[in-house]
Parts: structure tokens; sequence; C-alpha cells
């Protein structure tokens, strides 16, 4: 029996461990992606004792397990997952289902965040390290290796599906909101800037930015 497996059945590796690119930068990637077809099973990587199950920041949904292995402690960590089946302190066997993949949390689109710890996991992921030198994937010839860090097309179009949903209800929100008046103090300016043309009247709270504010002194300067 090999010390960790993989959690995931019929796994593709979408990104891998250390640097890479994330369209606006780069940034230390202290696990790995797997994704598969949907939201599958996850299985524990090695026996060990549930450490974690609970929402955590921008992991979502994460079981974390404690083993030892060849009397070594490590620590595995599964993030973004859809749910999970297993409690704080319940002992799991390797192989056993812990929870379902999702995209809970900082994620774009379904797959599994995995992460080895060498010792414990701590804020940082300083004892992070590559589980690929530790796993192999059954699939391996079909795997999607992605040395840039870049989105799968089911990623991206997951991604594309969410934004249109939020821009669709930042619509709907801002349908409702009623329209701010110009505090009483101002109002008598306000008019006088709108009867006049400097201003078009909407939105007199939101802020001003340098090249509105010198058409306004323009539009001033040609009443003149």
């Amino acid at each position: 029996m090999l010390d960790f497996i993989c959690p995931v059945k019929n796994a593709r590796l979408t990104s891998k461990f250390g640097w890479r690119n994330i369209g606006y930068g780069n940034e230390w990637h202290q696990g790995i992606d797997l994704a598969s077809k949907g939201k599958v099973p996850i299985y524990a990587s090695a026996a060990g004792i549930i450490s974690r199950a609970q929402v955590l920041s921008s992991y979502g949904k994460v079981v974390m397990i404690k083993h030892i292995v060849n009397g070594k402690a490590y620590e595995t960590n599964y993030a973004h997952l859809d749910s999970y089946c297993v409690r704080v302190g319940q002992s799991v066997k390797q192989g056993q289902q812990i929870g379902i993949m999702g995209n809970s949390g900082r994620a774009f689109g379904i797959h599994l965040h995995f992460e080895i710890h060498n010792g414990k996991w701590a804020l940082g992921q300083p004892n992070a390290i590559d589980p690929m030198t530790y796993i192999s994937l059954a699939n391996e010839a079909n795997t999607i290796i992605n040395n840039k860090g870049e989105l799968t097309m089911s990623q991206y179009t997951e991604l594309l599906t969410k934004i249109n949903e939020l821009e669709e209800a930042l619509k709907t929100k801002q349908a409702i909101i009623p329209t701010r008046k110009p505090a009483k103090i101002h109002h008598s300016a306000w008019e006088w800037l709108k009867n006049k043309g400097i201003t078009d009247g909407s939105n007199p709270q939101n802020f001003l930015t340098r090249e509105q504010f010198a058409t306004m002194l323009k539009r001033y300067n040609d009443l003149q």
C-alpha cells in the first residue's frame, strides 16, 4: 500500500505546486488543484485523525487530517469542498470518503485544492510540500498540467457564469436603491448647477473624479 494516495479518482492535475500566474500577478501555490467530472467523492490520502472539518477563509469548506506515516507526522488539507461527512477527532482509513468536491471559498470552478504538510498545517503554510512527490495519478497520460496556473475551459465557463449572475444581481439591487438627494445645506447650490447644465443632477453624493471636475469647471467657464 502506498503511503499516500490521490484523494480523487480519475483526477486531472489543473494547477501545480509552486509559483503560478493568477492573471493579475504571481502567487505561491501551497498545494495542487485536482479536477474530475463534477462533484465527485474525496477520499483520505492516508489513514489518520480528522483535525479540522469546517469553513475556513478562502479554503471554503475544508477537511484536514493528521497522519503518522513511517513514524513521521504529516497533515493533509482538502479544500473548496461542496460538503464533508466527517467530524473532528474521527479516525479515518486510507481511501475512506471524507467529502464531496466543490467550489466553496475562493475557487474558480469545481476542483479540490490538496495540500500535504511536513508536520502540521499552520497559517502561511510554512510546512507545505509538493503533493506530487507523494502521490501519482491513475490517468496521468490524460492529466492537464497547467504550468502557468491558467483556468481550464470548464473553470473559465463556470467563472463566466458566476460573473454574469453577480452582474445581474447587482443591476437588480441598483434598480431598487432610491435616488439620493443632496444634503439640505447643498441643495440650492446643486439645483443651480443642474439648472445651468454644469451637472446632470444625478448621484449628488457620489465621488467626483478629477476629469469630471475639469469638465464641470469648463462648463462653468463657458457660461461666462
